[in-house]
């Protein structure tokens, strides 16, 4: 896998964040996450990015939490933030995997995209 320049992750970020929006507004429709979860909105938009990608890079997690301006944070926060959104959904079989020097990838997306009813803005 290449390294993204600045510019294509800034690209790149800016379709994800709009299709979070659109799974924000699904979400309110179907009443999608089970509140159980407790998600953080912080959390929630990580796991929606989950749901909306093959794989969430560690920078585009932290354009997704901090915004694209925000360089001066390190990326163990999205080991953090990757961590405490396993302990609140392991009760429900959500598998996030860590890929080595790369990100992290939601095993069975697009059925986790279906069963939550967001399966219409997700890419397949």
């Amino acid at each position: 896998m290449t390294e993204l320049s600045r510019q294509e992750l800034v690209v790149k970020v800016a379709a994800l964040t709009a299709t979070i929006e659109d799974m924000r507004r699904s979400m309110v429709l179907a009443g999608s996450l089970p509140p159980a979860w407790r998600l953080t909105p912080k959390e929630r938009d990580l796991f929606l990015a989950l749901i909306a990608n093959e794989t969430v890079t560690k920078p585009m997690a932290m354009v997704i939490l901090y915004g694209a301006n925000e360089d001066r944070r390190e990326t163990h926060s999205v080991d953090v933030f990757i961590s405490r959104i396993r302990r609140k959904t392991e009760d429900h079989a959500v598998t996030i995997e860590t890929i080595n020097r790369t990100g992290y990838r939601l095993v069975d997306r697009l059925v986790w995209a279906k069963t939550l009813k967001l399966d219409t803005t997700v890419a397949h």
